[in-house]
């Protein structure tokens, strides 16, 4: 009798202990850097139907990477992580993210082409991550 209520305890004992632990969850954070075309993918940019990506830089990384682009810009659209490549001739542009914020800069002018070319670098290391050319129609 003696036993069973010992055990009888040690269960609510055990019961209440495994209860009264917190779980504790950790949220990993995505460190890839995503740049991607929406769309039918070439290296043609069609307004309306090709000039649409999907760039996605974690948080960790947005003050260490510069997109800059020779004869056009990028513009935010309403969607997140959505952008519109705008083609401007002549002209060189440089985006950054701060803080969620998407900055964009004039970086001067650039021969004038019927190339865009987009140009991500890491500005700490001045390695270029990732360059493509794109033909403007």
């Amino acid at each position: 009798m003696v036993a069973k209520l010992n055990l009888f305890i040690l269960f609510i004992l055990c019961t209440f202990h495994l209860k009264s632990q917190h779980q504790i969850k950790l949220k990993r954070e995505d460190n890839r850097f995503l740049f991607n075309q929406i769309g039918e993918k070439n290296d043609t940019i069609f307004k309306n139907s090709t000039d649409l990506f999907f760039i996605k830089i974690p948080d960790s990384l947005n003050t260490h990477h510069k997109i800059m682009i020779e004869n056009g810009k990028l513009n935010k659209t309403d969607k997140v992580n959505r952008y519109v490549l705008v083609p401007i001739i002549g002209m060189q542009y440089s985006h950054t993210i701060q803080d969620t914020l998407f900055e964009t800069l004039v970086e001067g002018i650039s021969s004038e082409t019927k190339n865009i070319r987009i140009i991500i670098k890491n500005t700490q290391t001045s390695k270029i991550i990732l360059s493509n050319k794109f033909i403007i129609k």
